[in-house]
């Protein structure tokens, strides 16, 4: 449940003035500090309670953009040089620098699909920066190329869409309006056969044109546009909204100074992406074999990723202001990963020992456990299922393995039998939180309330839960790809 938006001055604890409040009761309206709020857990979800009148305690929230974009740029340039940035971005490179080779080796015709491989790369690289940033991420880390089409074909797509609003109108106002003849330099390269089998450009004659102020208004025009457009097509818009100035124009007024300030960092940028092509042109002229080419793409490529890393710096913070997922998923716990204090009093009194079975009902539990035990190694799901449903001591399912918990919750859901899907999956995720089936089981957990229970908010709830407590793992990573895409 979400809690209060905080706008104004941060509230201070009712029982404690001198620290500031994270959350407030929904019963006594009480502001909290982590030492007034106690954890209840029951299975993989956690509630949390009032320490003064044992009310639901909800965080206080805020707007991602009470940080200032400026505040958050400051950091911005150490994010490829981590570890796994640097392995990352060295793959990368290894990649384009192979499609590079192959685009000027093969012949004319066949220069397409090194080049168009090489395109996909390079912007489903840079479109990803861009969102996983926007996620909160503030490392580099590999991007998803499994789907062909999706994270290659259509990034290069929008990547050129996008980046010809740079120099198409400057080229059509030359053409078409100022008259730039360039029929000579064409019919030149057209007549010689080395284009045929190398390919290359016309050598143009820039010293008639490169004077020219309404020239260079329009290239300027072009990059004040451009980082809107690259966000748009990251965040999923059309092309057309990319190709609207009327669209562009409206956003850019809406992020307001932040789109400025991200404006003079990418500016800042640019000079360094220049500087990255002049050492890599000295990196070439040694001549190593592969090791000039592997390092030349490696600087070059270190401006560009970090201007992505910049757009989704603006689009984390101020993304819901051009309607980039859910305004909420911009609202965040006031003290940020501050946690209660608190452990929550037992529910049952400590004068009262636990009743024990009666010697009859432990004979049978184990044999219980001992056929339910039996049935999964022989993966019999329907017998799996009938000896775990008349199992319903809490106690008694903490004495099966997870690995069992697990198997029963899979078999259940392909049965449909989804309240006893739910109540294993649940398990063995509460058994044994730390072990490799408790991921694997929120996970199969979420999906149930998602697509066949028809509960999204509660399957996201399990999905944030499930990145939060196991970061870097193929479940979190799965869970990730189906939250909203700035959560």
């Amino acid at each position: 449940m979400r809690g209060p938006l905080e706008k104004t001055t941060p509230a201070r604890c009712r029982s404690h003035p001198e620290a500031g409040a994270g959350w407030s009761c929904n019963n006594c309206q009480a502001p909290l500090c982590p030492d007034c709020v106690a954890v209840r857990r029951s299975m993989s979800t956690e509630y949390l309670s009032c320490g003064l009148c044992q009310g639901q305690a909800v965080p206080i929230l805020v707007h991602r953009s009470r940080i200032p974009l400026a505040t958050q740029l400051r950091g911005a340039w150490r994010y490829p040089f981590t570890p796994t940035g640097l392995a990352v971005l060295a793959g990368l490179s290894f990649l384009l620098t192979v499609c590079r080779w192959a685009a000027a080796s093969t012949f004319l015709l066949l220069k397409f699909m090194p080049t168009v491989i090489g395109l996909g790369i390079f912007w489903g690289a840079f479109f990803h920066i861009v969102r996983a940033t926007a996620r909160g991420e503030r490392e580099l880390d590999t991007p998803d190329y499994s789907e062909v089409f999706t994270d290659c074909v259509s990034p290069a797509m929008r990547g050129l869409v996008g980046t010809t609003l740079l120099w198409l109108p400057g080229l059509l106002y030359l053409l078409f309006i100022k008259g730039w003849d360039v029929s000579k330099p064409m019919d030149e390269m057209l007549s010689n056969p080395a284009f045929y089998v190398s390919g290359g450009l016309p050598q143009l004659d820039w010293s008639q044109v490169v004077g020219d102020p309404i020239l260079w208004l329009i290239v300027l025009a072009g990059a004040l546009y451009l980082p809107m457009a690259l966000l748009f097509a990251a965040a999923g818009q059309s092309v057309l909204r990319m190709l609207n100035p009327v669209a562009v124009l409206f956003a850019a007024r809406r992020l307001g100074r932040d789109y400025l300030i991200t404006l003079g960092a990418l500016a800042v940028l640019t000079v360094a992406l220049v500087l990255g092509h002049v050492v890599a042109a000295g990196i070439h002229a040694l001549e190593l074999p592969l090791l000039s080419r592997l390092g030349a793409e490696f600087v070059t490529c270190l401006a560009p990723f970090l201007m992505a890393h910049v757009l989704g710096l603006l689009l984390y913070n101020r993304g819901d202001e051009i309607g980039y997922g859910s305004p909420t998923d911009y609202l965040e716990p006031v003290l940020g990963d501050a946690r209660p204090r608190v452990a929550a009093p037992s529910l049952r009194p400590a004068s009262i020992a636990p009743a024990e079975p009666p010697p009859e009902a432990s004979a049978s539990l184990t044999e219980t456990l001992a056929a339910l035990t039996q049935a999964v190694g022989a993966q019999d799901a329907s017998k799996a299922l009938t000896l775990y449903a008349d199992i319903s001591e809490p106690r008694s399912l903490k004495q099966i393995e997870p690995a069992h918990h697990l198997f029963v919750g899979q078999a259940a859901v392909a049965q449909g039998q989804y309240p006893l899907a739910i109540k294993a999956l649940e398990t063995a995720a509460d058994v044994a939180p730390d072990g490799p089936e408790a991921s694997r089981a929120l996970v199969l957990l979420a999906r149930v309330f998602a697509e066949r229970m028809k509960e999204p908010e509660r399957a996201a709830s399990i999905y944030r839960y499930v990145v939060h407590r196991y970061p870097n793992t193929d479940a979190s990573r799965f869970a990730q790809r189906h939250l909203s895409p700035t959560s």
